[in-house]
């Protein structure tokens, strides 16, 4: 009983590692990618603002901008990229890289929107990145937590401890992936319907 009680608590003292861990290194990337976007001169920033540009110019002219392949690809690279990782031991370390470097590109993009057109950037950046965020980033962090806890598990196994159980289960780690799945889709369906809406309002209300 012992045993048992005391693989519990490690067990879920590794689950509470893995997200606090995630969540320093996303926030970093965050961090850097606002402090990166402000040291850039503006020349710097042009092929990111030429990208937004035609999608504006797009939505004013009242016409289709959204690609569903492109978009689609767009979406779901990073929980594919998580997924992927989660299943191998290499994601120990590729998973912690991933987050931060996604918490970089969300946060460069709205502060390189913000510093070249103000308030109205800050406003179309929450738009275009933090609706759907507030849907694939919870999928997304606990993707990563079963995953990081699922490749410490098998890099233990791959280094000689044959034994060690894998915390996150093979059903527990697919439901888990079922769900970042259907977080993908939900958020696909914002952006074909509801961003361009917002986005359109943010453009005329400034």
């Amino acid at each position: 009983m012992k045993r048992t009680r005391r693989l519990k608590v490690n067990l879920l003292s590794g689950r509470a590692a893995a997200l606090w861990l995630l969540c320093i290194l996303y926030l970093t990337g965050s961090i850097v990618g606002c402090t990166t976007a402000g040291l850039l001169d503006a020349e710097n920033c042009g092929a990111l603002l030429e990208r937004f540009d035609a999608y504006f110019l797009t939505l004013q002219q009242d016409g289709d901008p959204i690609q569903i392949l492109p978009l689609f690809w767009r979406v779901m690279r990073v929980p594919l990229a998580a997924f992927l990782l989660g299943l191998t031991a290499l994601g120990i370390v590729g998973l912690p890289v991933l987050f931060a470097v996604r918490g970089f590109s969300l946060a460069y993009a709205v502060a390189v929107l913000y510093r070249l057109m103000g308030v109205q950037g800050l406003a179309l950046g929450g738009c275009l990145f933090g609706v759907s965020a507030l849907v694939w980033i919870p999928a997304l962090f606990g993707l990563g937590v079963s995953g990081i806890t699922n490749s410490y598990g098998l890099l233990r196994r791959v280094t000689g401890d044959g034994r060690y159980p894998l915390p996150s289960g093979v059903g527990g780690y697919w439901l888990c992936c079922g769900g970042c799945a259907g977080a993908v889709l939900v958020c696909l369906g914002i952006e074909c319907t509801l961003v361009p809406m917002l986005v359109k309002l943010i453009m005329q209300l400034f």
